[in-house]
């Protein structure tokens, strides 16, 4: 690798790193107390906390998948636009899901599992951007 490339892989594999962190702490949101309040105030904010940690997250994971696809075309790469396209796709259903749950209908429990499939589907395209710099 030249420097140019190793610059673009080390950017890719940084933001890589920065988006497993904003998804681990937006999971970890899901274990908030507040989830199991009386107070129905208290429940709601758990939920936005979790919504806004999971559109952090998605940020994140956008910049990474970005980084990681020209990180993988320097280095002429084979099907890393194709996997980024499907990658972007698949983040953006995790978007709004993760978006949607505090509007969705039903209790506490509904909107959990919206954010769980949300925090899902990020998984999902954050993996695609990890394989793109990482090649396992």
């Amino acid at each position: 690798m030249n420097e140019e490339q190793t610059k673009r892989v080390s950017d890719a594999a940084d933001a890589v790193l920065n988006a497993a962190d904003a998804l681990n702490d937006a999971r970890e949101s899901l274990s908030d107390k507040r989830y199991q309040s009386e107070l129905e105030r208290e429940r709601t904010q758990a939920v936005q906390q979790t919504a806004n940690r999971i559109e952090s997250a998605a940020r994140r994971i956008d910049d990474a998948l970005r980084k990681a696809t020209i990180a993988a075309a320097t280095l002429q790469r084979d099907g890393a636009y194709k996997a980024r396209q499907k990658a972007v796709a698949t983040l953006r259903e995790g978007r709004t899901a993760g978006r949607s749950a505090p509007d969705q209908d039903g209790g506490i429990a509904q909107k959990r599992e919206r954010a769980e499939t949300a925090l899902t589907q990020l998984e999902t395209a954050l993996a695609a951007a990890a394989s793109l710099v990482y090649r396992e």
